[in-house]
């Protein structure tokens, strides 16, 4: 599988951070310190301090669309109740539609926190994009905020027309941990006889939680405390809903964007998922950016790289699908 190298604007090469990536990393680790990874492994689950960690996730950015959008906002029917949507539908009709999954662990993150990703997105690949606002961890662990994902495709099957779309052409994608529930839904939708998907879109996505748990050189030391919160027991990190790097068959995968980046703690993770894919016949476009850490995307609007992967985006949205 070819892997294609993207490097910074003016001319950096990676092999180290690019100067306001190493600023961003010394922030996030700073902020890391206050919390204790030992302590954190075996602290009880009511103790830890979700709302601190939501309130560190995300950061500011700007909106990127050049042209008028249409938003609206829905509640859809889930197995566990409504599920809050947001639809950014260009002008026209019969367009692709991205279904979004926003990251953030599955305990954090927003439909406001990737509202300009989405809306750059549907912008710049002339697409209708939904951003979905599931359930997150502890209060509704694994496979409640996924249940949630997986209702958005029904959904979006049955109301395509309503908001310009092709029934016929759904993606889904996220970041992080939206990327994970995107895979996931892919599996879901095959062994359930669902709606097809016609493409997946994976940024810095997390496939193997199991893998990551059990390698005691994983360089982000709260990520076992971020999957306690998410699963209500361990054997459920090898269910292949939970880590889709894990499923038997990848050759039912639609075809496929990996975006990673160079100082992301889950670039290996991504990049063995893509070869996989590919291993098995399906068709993949594997990006790794240099000199950018894990959700770089946060900073559309502000970081040329995040913009760069958004028109990234939008080429596999038109190209591939």
């Amino acid at each position: 599988m070819p892997l294609i190298i993207k490097d910074g604007p003016n001319g950096q090469t990676g092999g180290v951070p690019f100067p306001e990536v190493k600023q961003d990393i010394e922030e996030m680790e700073k902020a890391g310190k206050a919390f204790n990874p030992i302590v954190l492994k075996i602290i009880p689950q009511f103790l830890i301090p979700v709302k601190k960690i939501r309130e560190a996730m995300g950061h500011p950015n700007k909106d990127i669309a050049r042209s008028s959008l249409t938003s609206r906002a829905y509640n859809i029917p889930g197995p566990n109740g409504d599920v809050p949507i947001r639809v950014y539908s260009p002008e026209g009709e019969n367009l692709p539609i991205l279904i979004f999954y926003h990251g953030g662990g599955w305990i954090g993150g927003s439909m406001d926190a990737v509202e300009n990703i989405c809306r750059g997105i549907a912008d710049r690949a002339k697409c209708v994009v939904i951003n979905v606002g599931y359930r997150l961890a502890p209060e509704h662990k694994f496979p409640i905020g996924l249940e949630d994902a997986y209702a958005s495709i029904l959904w979006t099957a049955d109301n395509a027309a309503l908001i310009g779309g092709d029934p016929n052409q759904i993606l889904v994608g996220g970041d992080s941990a939206g990327g994970n529930l995107a895979a996931a839904c892919c599996l879901m939708t095959i062994e359930r006889k669902g709606p097809k998907l016609v493409g997946q879109i994976l940024l810095y996505a997390v496939t193997n939680i199991f893998a990551s748990c059990q390698d005691p050189n994983f360089e982000m030391a709260h990520f076992n405390m971020i999957a306690r919160l998410y699963v209500k027991n361990k054997k459920q990190l090898s269910h292949p809903y939970c880590s889709p790097a894990l499923a038997d068959d990848m050759t039912v995968m639609p075809p496929t964007l990996v975006v990673t980046a160079e100082f992301c703690p889950f670039m290996n993770d991504g990049e063995t998922f893509a070869q996989k894919l590919s291993d098995e016949g399906v068709q993949v476009k594997a990006i790794r950016y240099n000199g950018l850490n894990h959700a770089f995307l946060d900073k559309v609007g502000v970081w040329k790289y995040a913009n760069d992967c958004i028109e990234d985006i939008a080429t596999f949205l038109s190209s591939e699908i």
